[in-house]
């Protein structure tokens, strides 16, 4: 015999968890193996207060072979059956399904070969044969088919039950008579032992399903689970590159006083910053947001980034820089996936700044002498719109010591709180973070950020964090 490879054609046999979960086909050979277990002590619980029986007669010698060679035969069965289970749970394969068909069908055939060697024997009167403690061993029998928990096995061991059982009254009613059962039971009752042979097959198949369906549902959650902590630790590990990836200290740039901060919506986020120092003395501040939050967005900050890195060496103009990064990105990302981005060009001899924002904002200007905020417009669209970027001129800006520029993703202010009942949600709004800016400017830049993040959260009044939320501080000094 061939015991087959759990395939999806094996789905049909025993459903489609048992072709995808190897947990599920462990469980149910498992369940089989006890099962085999259990009619070998259920032979044992019968075959010792047998055995110390003494018959004087032939004919109850000749019973004692017929019941232990029924017994034996049983016994085979259920050896052969759970060593071919524990090859199959070794192997991750399943028994093929006409191989239980069969040993189901032979066990619920022993009870009615020991009935009928009971009539064809003469031990007993017919009527007595009929009515015998081997009709129990059909129930407990079909109830142990249960462990295999397929429905149909059950269904079919009912059924052979039965078809023994009418046999049996068949053969008694044509070769003995009808009279030779009246002494027993009257005739509905063996109509009536029929019906419950069939009725327990059928009881026993929905308590296999019911235990089936639990323990599939159980599997499946686990399997979830499983799965889920995978992709939980998938998720940190990627949490942790991403994070190695922004920078572990702040520049040291003359004038400036630079601070960043980032908090990702997720495990992972569509935010990133970076500061860098070219080969001529000046420095590129870079802030970059993805649309959309999470693994995949995280995966396009990780190239941006090497895209500006890679670039920025050779072209340190922001214009030609732009251009550049945004060429690359359009030919790697699927439409409708964008960034916004904003570089600074720090001019290390003291000059002016430079910014360029591709679709990015809000960026804002705090100005101390006259305690003005200002927005800054972008000068071209988001990164990866078309394969040509066309951009207007940088943005110079010449900042004063107090002077604060902060780049902010637009997390910050579009994080919401609840409203009253019927209201709309609040967002915290460019107003709020200008107000913000304005109120810390004083403090130095990681201060000024701590301060900013304080107010929004106080806002949010508890709210979840729906988008990534990043702020770079520049401060003249």
């Amino acid at each position: 015999m061939t015991i087959e490879p759990t395939t999806s054609r094996r789905s049909g046999a025993y459903g489609e968890v048992a072709a995808r979960s190897r947990a599920f086909r462990e469980a149910l050979l498992k369940s089989q193996e006890r099962r085999a277990y259990a009619v070998i002590v259920l032979l044992l619980v019968i075959a010792v207060p047998l055995s110390g029986l003494r018959f004087s007669s032939p004919t109850e010698v000749y019973l004692k072979v017929v019941g232990a060679i029924a017994g034996l035969l049983l016994l085979v069965v259920q050896v052969w059956s759970i060593g071919a289970l524990r090859w199959a749970r070794r192997h991750d394969k399943l028994i093929p399904g006409w191989v239980d068909a069969l040993s189901v069908a032979v066990e619920c055939s022993v009870p009615t070969g020991v009935i009928l060697a009971h009539i064809l024997l003469g031990a007993v009167a017919p009527y007595v044969a009929v009515s015998s403690p081997p009709i129990l061993a059909y129930g407990l029998l079909i109830t142990l088919t249960t462990l295999r928990l397929r429905p149909g096995l059950c269904l079919l061991g009912g059924a052979v039950a039965a078809c023994g059982y009418a046999g049996v009254l068949a053969y008694v009613w044509v070769a003995k008579g009808s009279e030779s059962l009246a002494p027993g039971w009257p005739r509905p009752g063996y109509a009536m032992a029929l019906l419950l042979l069939l009725s327990n097959g059928a009881v026993a198949a929905w308590v296999a399903r019911q235990i089936r369906s639990h323990v599939e549902a159980a599997l499946d959650e686990a399997e979830t689970r499983r799965k889920m902590e995978r992709v939980e630790r998938d998720l940190l590990v990627a949490r942790t590159i991403q994070q190695s990836l922004l920078p572990r200290s702040r520049p040291s740039v003359p004038g400036f006083d630079i601070a960043a901060w980032n908090r990702p919506a997720d495990q992972t986020g569509g935010d990133y910053y970076d500061w860098q120092l070219l080969p001529d003395g000046n420095w590129i501040v870079t802030l970059a947001d993805v649309s959309g939050h999470g693994i995949g967005p995280a995966l396009v900050t990780a190239a941006c980034r090497a895209y500006v890195r890679a670039s920025s060496a050779h072209h340190a103009d922001l214009m030609s820089l732009a251009t550049r990064v945004n060429r690359l990105l359009a030919e790697d990302l699927p439409d409708g996936r964008f960034i916004t981005m904003v570089n600074v060009l720090i001019d290390g001899s003291g000059g002016p700044l430079a910014l360029l924002s591709a679709g990015h904002g809000p960026i804002v200007l705090y100005v101390k002498a006259t305690g003005g905020v200002e927005s800054i417009g972008s000068q071209a669209l988001p990164l990866a719109v078309t394969p040509e970027l066309e951009t207007d001129p940088p943005r110079r800006l010449e900042l004063k010591p107090g002077d604060v520029l902060a780049l902010v993703t637009d997390g910050i202010v579009e994080w919401a709180r609840e409203g009253g009942a019927g209201a709309v949600r609040e967002e915290f709004g460019l107003e709020r973070l200008h107000a913000s800016l304005s109120r810390h400017a004083h403090l130095p830049a990681a201060e000024l950020i701590e301060a900013v993040v304080r107010d929004v959260g106080a806002f949010a009044g508890g709210t979840a964090q729906q988008d990534d939320l990043t702020l770079v501080v520049l401060k003249a000094v």
